[in-house]
């Protein structure tokens, strides 16, 4: 069984406000650039959401023992996207592989994980 642990980052706004996301998005990086050693991207997609808003999904997979540091690195992004653009919405959720959920809940995966 393949054992990563995912972050998903979910991010909703209005279709009108498309091109700001995008500027401060941009603006973001330059300032901070990703840093591989805490987070991998795996995959950014887009689609829509509720009420006709654009929905953007970011999916990476965090390195061992930086769940906090990717949680916090991508907050601050987002706070920074909802202070330049109107009506921002995010959700940002740390999704473990079965084996570190079971340590989670104290106890022991079975064998055949």
């Amino acid at each position: 069984m393949l054992k990563l642990t995912i972050l998903l980052n979910r991010v909703w706004f209005p279709p009108d406000q498309s091109n700001k996301i995008a500027k401060a998005y941009v603006d973001w990086l330059k300032e901070n650039p990703p840093d591989n050693t805490i987070q991998k991207t795996i995959c950014v997609a887009i689609g829509t959401g509720e009420n006709g808003n654009i929905l953007t999904y970011g999916v990476s997979q965090i390195k061992k023992g930086k769940e906090l540091e990717a949680l916090q690195d991508t907050t601050k992004a987002d706070l920074f996207m909802a202070s330049k653009v109107e009506n921002v919405k995010y959700k940002v959720d740390v999704l473990l592989d079965f084996t570190e959920a079971y340590k989670i809940l104290d106890i022991t995966p079975p064998e055949e994980v």
